[in-house]
């Protein structure tokens, strides 16, 4: 079972309900549509998006003798459709909300991680799963506490950083769960940055997920050549004294937290689960 693509399937279906010109009078069968699907899924242990947890409520077995009026009702449905429409859109200002501020304590993070190196080696590793593979929340979350657990301890291809920051998204039905990763690291004592973004995709996909994973290395040079070209490029080599470089690498590292981005949230989440994470800035003063 594909947990992400279900999801995603639920939610544009609650999409459609909200909207004004939904006939209500196909809910029910709508609904229906994909409750075999759903209950395959679904685990009370899980934090969903509002329109996703609204479909789950009304499953047979969970939804209460009121709200069974929803599908027959046309009042009933009008009052459901205009508090569920008011509960996503909350839900989504909150997101946005949130990204601004992460996008702001990235942008100061990064400022102080400029102060302390006069040279910063930006690395950016885009990480998902091969499109044969369907792994849950569960999964995905453990897999990425692995990786966290290795880039904050330094392990191996992560020694001599300074810094990171990370997003976990999830995309349109083909995309499903994935991770944009930062590592920064002290410019002064690495460099080769194509090479380390292939060996943290190669960590990834080798040892971390055990074959199922797959990556994009944003450092290798035929990605950057036209960044470059456009006087945009914002990763590999960050000198502090070449203000476009720095002011470009702002912008890459806004990038993780973009407002604008209000469709890549994660469905599902876990008791305690973090979307967004970054390192803390360090006490000394490096050269």
């Amino acid at each position: 079972m594909n947990e992400a693509q279900t999801l995603i399937k639920i939610e544009n279906l609650m999409k459609a309900v909200i909207q004004k010109t939904y006939r209500w009078r196909d809910f029910k069968s709508n609904h229906a549509e994909l409750i075999q699907d759903a209950r395959a899924i679904y685990h009370t242990y899980k934090d969903y998006a509002p329109l996703v947890q609204a479909y789950f409520d009304l499953l047979p077995e969970r939804i209460r003798r009121r709200d069974e009026e929803v599908f027959y009702s046309y009042a009933a449905f009008q009052e459901f459709q205009s508090e569920l429409k008011q509960a996503h859109k909350e839900f989504i200002q909150g997101f946005k909300r949130n990204n601004r501020r992460n996008q702001q304590n990235l942008e100061q993070y990064f400022t102080g991680l400029v102060e302390r190196h006069r040279k910063l080696l930006l690395v950016r590793v885009d990480l998902h799963y091969s499109s044969d593979k369907h792994p849950g929340m569960k999964r995905f979350n453990q897999d990425m506490e692995k990786l966290i657990s290795r880039v904050q301890n330094k392990d191996t291809i992560f020694k001599d950083q300074v810094g990171y920051a990370y997003r976990l998204e999830q995309g349109g039905e083909s995309r499903g769960y994935h991770c944009h990763l930062l590592i920064i690291y002290n410019g002064s004592l690495r460099c080769k940055d194509s090479y380390l973004g292939q060996e943290i995709g190669a960590l990834w996909q080798e040892q971390i997920t055990r074959g199922d994973g797959e990556f994009f290395n944003c450092n290798q040079s035929e990605h950057k050549h036209r960044y470059k070209q456009e006087g945009r490029l914002g990763i590999g080599m960050i000198l502090r004294d070449d203000q476009c470089k720095v002011n470009n690498a702002q912008h890459v590292i806004s990038y993780l937290a973009r407002p604008e981005k209000d469709d890549q949230y994660l469905r599902a989440k876990l008791l305690r689960m973090r979307e967004f994470g970054k390192g803390q800035l360090g006490n000394r003063l490096s050269r």
